[in-house]
């Protein structure tokens, strides 16, 4: 389906537009990340609406609307959706703020003030990980059911080998240690089969919560989907937009368990159990993911994050729940602390 430009999509909201015919709409762009989706706010006298258009991925749209009311129904912020057309890949939808909770922490004045930021977003995904795997329909999932070991292995692990590593580092094949293979196995094994399971958002980092006003919103929640709870609160703490202090890491970590047990039934011991190998996991997605967007979608404002990224990876890696996993751990300590800008230089078209 050919895809609308932004006065296309503008003129379709103002058809739809709560209220009746608002005029004329002047579209003004959202940044989209790493999305392949486009965001346009639209606004008229003192209501503010975002529409968006995906047209080319109806198993993506089908599951984000599907998540949309169910992650309501939890009582999470997420944005109402107001109109929608599925075969066109079009909706109209509240608009939760321009702010996120990267902004919030970035502009903060001192960890107590992060840690007070963090609390309601804590709570939000405490109620998410207690209650969101209730009357799912994992059928609706676009992009697999659930973070087996399996998906883990290729789709983080080798992600992270195939665009980071032989990507954007330059290693060959013979510079991997011999038995890598074997190691990677074993941590997405380990990861996979983490528990206890819940529903996960599986990008639930600083640049998707929106924070405006001190009100919170959750966005880009499409690729939700089965899998370890501590997935999501590995991407929050270790994010490395915002690249928090390690003890106040761990202090939100210890916070999340307590409002999480607040929930309904959870096992500390086994959250904790499950914890380095999901973190680890999670690292490694993020980081080719930066590699990829940088050098194959030419999103150069992701390479600055690959240095905090790698950093919490090295320091991951050196975790005593890493003992006998050291072809992993030599891999990582052999990977340059820095990047350079030719590492990271957007590939030319013969080359993608």
């Amino acid at each position: 389906m050919p895809e609308l430009n932004p006065a296309e999509i503008a003129a379709w909201a103002r058809e739809r537009w709560p209220g009746g015919d608002p005029g004329p709409l002047q579209p003004q762009p959202v940044a989209a990340d790493g999305s392949a989706r486009l965001f346009a706010r639209l606004a008229s006298g003192a209501k503010s609406l975002v529409a968006m258009s995906n047209p080319d991925n109806p198993a993506e749209n089908r599951a984000w609307s599907y998540l949309a009311g169910h992650l309501r129904n939890l009582g999470l912020p997420v944005a109402r959706v107001l109109a929608a057309d599925l075969e066109q890949g079009l909706f109209l939808m509240e608009d939760l703020g321009r702010g996120s909770l990267q902004d919030a922490v970035l502009a903060a004045a001192n960890q107590e003030e992060i840690a007070g930021l963090y609390e309601p977003v804590l709570a939000m995904l405490a109620r998410l990980q207690a209650k969101g795997a209730q009357d799912f329909d994992a059928g609706i999932c676009f992009d697999s059911r659930e973070l087996t070991p399996e998906f883990l292995l290729e789709r983080e692990a080798g992600y992270f080998l195939n665009e980071f590593v032989l990507g954007a580092c330059g290693f060959g094949t013979d510079q991997l240690p011999a038995g890598l293979e074997r190691d990677l196995a074993v941590l997405c094994q380990k990861a996979g089969e983490a528990r206890p399971k819940g529903l996960v958002h599986r990008d639930f980092q600083s640049r998707n919560i929106i924070h405006e006003d001190g009100r919170l919103g959750l966005v880009d929640f499409q690729g939700a989907r089965l899998g370890p709870a501590q997935y999501d609160l590995a991407s929050l703490l270790h994010d490395p937009y915002v690249d928090l202090p390690a003890e106040l890491r761990d202090k939100l970590k210890s916070r999340y368990m307590e409002l999480r047990a607040g929930q309904g039934p959870f096992d500390p011991d086994e959250f904790q159990a499950g914890w380095p190998f999901v973190s680890a996991s999670r690292v490694m997605q993020a980081l080719g993911a930066y590699a990829f967007l940088t050098r194959r979608k030419r999103r150069a404002h992701f390479a600055q994050y690959v240095s905090p990224a790698l950093a919490t990876l090295r320091a991951l890696s050196q975790e005593s729940a890493f003992k006998g996993m050291d072809r992993f751990r030599r891999l990582i300590h052999s990977l340059p602390r820095e990047l350079d800008q030719e590492s990271m230089k957007p590939l030319n078209e013969e080359n993608q």
